[in-house]
C-alpha cells in the first residue's frame, strides 16, 4: 500500500467508529453477527451493507506502522470501520455506532477511537400481542422481586421496584404495544445489561415479540 492511500485509511480507522478485534476473524462469522442487526446485510465492494445507508468496510490488517498512524494500540490484529455510504441520505447517521458496538460486544472486540455512552435503553420488544401488565409482574418476578406499576399519561406504563435500576416502560397506542428496558441517564452497574436482556426475553416469550438489545441486534437465549 503506497503512503497516499496508506494516510487515508489511517484517517478513516483514526475517525471510526472503528470495530478492533485481536485476531483475524472468519468472514462467515462476521456476516452471521451482522445479520442479528440487519437480517439483509449483503457483500457490498471491500465489505458489507448494512441497511439502505451503511458501510461495513473490512476486514482491514493492522501492522504496526499503520495501528500507529490511526492511534491504535497494539495488540489488535484486524478492524472494520462502519459509516454511512452516503452523507446526503438521512435516517442512519447512529446505526455505524450501534453497528460496531454491538459487533464488539458479539466477537471480543472493542470499539475505536471511543465506544457510545452508557444507554438509557437497554433492550427492547416490538410485534406480538400485548401483553397483560398483572401477567408481566407475574413473569418477572424472578428477575425483578417486587414489581409495581404506574400509569403514565399517553398509553405509557412505568413497571419498577426498588431493588433495581432496571425499569419496563410500556407505550400503548392502536396499532402496537412497545415494551422499552431501560435504566436512567448514566446509570452503570454490572449486570445491568444481562438483566436487561432476560427481561426482554421473557416479554417476548408472552407475547411472541421480538427482543433486541440497545444497539439492535436481535437477543437470544444465549446473549
Amino acid at each position: 500500500m503506497g503512503l497516499f492511500s496508506d494516510f487515508f485509511l489511517a484517517r478513516r480507522l483514526r475517525k471510526g467508529p472503528t470495530l478492533l478485534l485481536p485476531y483475524v476473524p472468519d468472514p462467515a462469522a462476521v456476516l452471521e453477527a451482522v445479520r442479528l442487526h440487519a437480517p439483509d446485510a449483503r457483500p457490498y465492494g471491500d465489505g458489507l451493507r448494512v441497511g439502505g445507508n451503511v458501510r461495513l468496510r473490512g476486514p482491514i490488517a493492522l501492522p504496526p506502522g499503520l495501528a500507529a498512524r490511526a492511534g491504535i494500540p497494539a495488540g489488535w490484529q484486524t478492524a472494520y470501520v462502519a459509516g454511512n455510504i452516503d452523507d446526503e441520505e438521512g435516517g442512519e447517521y447512529d446505526r455505524p455506532m450501534a453497528l460496531a458496538a454491538g459487533l464488539a460486544e458479539r466477537l471480543n472486540g472493542t470499539v475505536h477511537p471511543r465506544g457510545p455512552e452508557p444507554p438509557a435503553d437497554l433492550a427492547e420488544v416490538t410485534g406480538g400481542r400485548p401483553v397483560p401488565v398483572a401477567e408481566l409482574v407475574a413473569a418477572l418476578a424472578g428477575e425483578l422481586p417486587g414489581l409495581t406499576a404506574r400509569a403514565v399519561a399517553g398509553g405509557i406504563t412505568v413497571l419498577s421496584c426498588g431493588a433495581s435500576p432496571v425499569e419496563i416502560v410500556v407505550e400503548e397506542d392502536e396499532d402496537e404495544t412497545g415494551y422499552s428496558v431501560c435504566v436512567d441517564d448514566g446509570v452503570r452497574g454490572p449486570g445491568l445489561a444481562e438483566t436487561a436482556r432476560r427481561v426482554a426475553l421473557t416479554i417476548a416469550a408472552r407475547g411472541g415479540g421480538t427482543a433486541r438489545d440497545h444497539n439492535g441486534f436481535l437477543i437470544h437465549e444465549t446473549g
